[in-house]
Formats: structure tokens, C-alpha cells, sequence
């Protein structure tokens, strides 16, 4: 019997908390390095509103995946699967345990089972689908892509029009896009979804926005701005991002902006709970009740578990 590596996975809705139990979690298992699924934080100058981990986080634990292309690109989930899936195979040579932590659900499903795999078909609607990738590319690049694949439709539509521009790629039937990862990872994955009650989440999220604010995103749009990064870009339809954009081109006030930042990422938390509530591999924490060190005790005491069966396997 062929023994498996063990790929942990950490996953769960945005401002949870992932980050932090990655980190203690890193380092508290010694010989592990942390891969980002998050699908913003893979764009560059992008910090501060992707929530990236910072440079001396970054220095404390080794992170991949992190800064992979500019704003300007799309990248995708297949995009996603293939380096993320070299990268474990990388750590496990070298002896290294891969921790995989976002809340992108395409982008842990792709690297995990593959686009193509059953599980993915049976976790995922089309609108699912297409609601990731909005995520992940941004509305110009699904409205460009409607385009391609049937312009009367688009010709209809204003490039703004988020729902109509959904519904219409659902009838032509776009689906996930990118390259697809051939068929499941060979790991055996430890899956951890974090979660606590709704209002202290969503009162994290609007904490998180004040904070994202006073730390510079104004500022770190602006940058972007001046490098030519423009709102059409597939990066700049991230949280946060499109927002700031309007309140820097005088479409609404900062206050506003805010509340609107603050708003989708509550609609984000709740697809992206709904997205892994689907997943029956998941094992669920309630990092609220549990506290941080609580709930990184159990996930270490989970993967030392599957570390014995799979020795005693081997």
C-alpha cells in the first residue's frame, strides 16, 4: 500500500482569523511552510486590501503563491492547481509539511481534486462557479469573455451589470475556466474549516475594513493607479479595490465606500460558507468558542494523528 503525504488545509470565510492560525499552526508543527489559496493575494502591490501577511510574517513561516502576477492579469484556478500542486510535491521531497489556507474554494478545489474531478461537479453550481471566478478575475474579464462566447448577448448588456452578465454566461454555459488540474492530488488531506458566530464575524469584517483603511489602501490604490492599473484591470474587481477606485474618482464618499467594502465582504463570507459547508471532508472549528491556541492544538493533534495511521500504514 502506497502511504499518501499529508497536505493540511485550513480553510473557512474571509476575516476568520485563517492567517493567524496558520502562523502559530506553522510553527508550532516545526517542519512546515504555508501555500496561499487566496485568490487576490496572487496579485502584486496588492497588500494592504488583500489582507496579505506581512513581510515579517512572511519572514517568520515561508509562504508561496504569494505575489504571482500583476493586476493586469488574469489568473486562474487551473492556473492556481498546477503551482500549487508542484509546490507540494517540492515540500514533501524536501521533508516539509505543505499547510494550504484561503477562503478561494475553486482554487483549494482545483488544487485538490481537480477541476474535472467528480467532487468538484457535485460541490459547485455553474453560478457557484461563476461567482468565484468574479472573485478571482474580476466582472471585465467574464464581460470580455461573454464576448467571445456570444456578443449579441453582451452587446445588450452595460459592462457594469454584475447579475445580467452572470445569468447570461450561466446560459452559454461557461464554466470554471482556466486550465484544469488531471484528477486528485495523491495526498491525504486534513481539512480545517474555521468559523464562529455570524455577528462576531461580520463585526470582524467591519473591523477589518476601518483597519484596512487606516493602514494606507487609499494610498496603496493611488499607487496602483499611477502604475496604470485602472478599474478594468482583473485584479482591481477584488474587495475593497473597486471601492476605493470609486471614492479616489469622486463616485461616492470614503464613508461610503467603506460601508459598501464592508458589505460585500459579508456577501463573500456567506458564499464562501456555503461553498465549503458542501465539502463533507471539512471538519469544522468554531474558532470563536475554541480561541486560537484551542483550535490550533486540535488541528495539531489531527494531523499527528494521521501522521500515526499513516506509519502504521507504511
Amino acid at each position: 500500500m502506497i502511504c499518501k503525504p499529508i497536505l493540511v488545509i485550513i480553510c473557512g470565510p474571509t476575516a476568520v482569523g485563517k492567517t493567524e492560525v496558520s502562523l502559530r499552526l506553522a510553527g508550532l508543527l516545526g517542519a512546515a511552510e504555508i501555500l496561499s489559496a487566496d485568490s487576490r493575494q496572487v496579485y502584486q502591490g496588492m497588500d494592504i486590501g488583500t489582507a496579505k501577511p506581512t513581510r515579517a510574517e512572511q519572514a517568520r513561516i515561508p509562504h508561496h503563491l504569494l505575489d504571482r502576477v500583476t493586476p493586469d492579469r488574469v489568473y486562474s484556478a487551473g492556473d492556481f492547481a498546477a503551482e500549487a500542486r508542484a509546490c507540494c510535491r517540492q515540500l514533501w521531497e524536501r521533508g516539509r509539511m505543505p499547510i494550504m489556507v484561503g477562503g478561494s474554494g475553486l482554487y483549494l478545489q482545483a488544487a485538490l481534486d481537480g477541476l474535472s474531478h467528480p467532487a468538484a461537479a457535485a460541490s459547485a453550481t455553474p453560478r457557484d462557479q461563476l461567482q468565484a471566478r468574479l472573485e478571482q478575475q474580476g466582472l471585465a474579464a467574464l464581460y470580455d469573455e461573454l464576448g467571445r462566447l456570444d456578443p449579441v448577448a453582451q452587446a445588450r448588456l452595460q459592462p457594469g451589470d454584475t447579475q445580467r452578465i452572470l445569468r447570461a454566461l450561466e446560459r452559454v454555459g461557461a464554466g470554471p475556466g482556466g486550465t484544469e488540474a488531471a484528477g486528485p492530488l495523491a495526498c491525504t488531506p486534513v481539512m480545517v474549516g474555521l468559523d464562529m458566530a455570524r455577528d462576531d464575524l461580520y463585526a470582524r469584517i467591519d473591523r477589518r475594513a476601518d483597519q484596512m483603511l487606516a493602514q494606507g489602501l487609499l494610498d496603496e490604490v493611488r499607487q496602483l493607479l499611477a502604475a496604470g492599473y485602472d478599474a478594468a484591470c482583473p485584479g482591481s474587481g477584488s474587495l475593497g479595490y473597486r471601492e476605493a477606485m470609486a471614492a479616489l474618482a469622486g463616485e461616492c464618499t470614503v464613508a461610503a465606500a467603506l460601508q459598501a467594502m464592508a458589505q460585500r465582504s459579508r456577501q463573500y463570507a456567506k458564499r464562501q460558507l456555503t461553498w465549503f459547508r458542501h465539502d463533507r471532508r471539512v471538519r469544522w472549528l468554531d474558532i470563536g468558542l475554541l480561541g486560537v491556541n484551542r483550535a490550533v492544538d486540535r488541528i495539531a493533534a489531527q494531523v499527528a494523528a494521521e501522521q500515526r495511521w499513516v506509519g502504521a500504514r507504511g
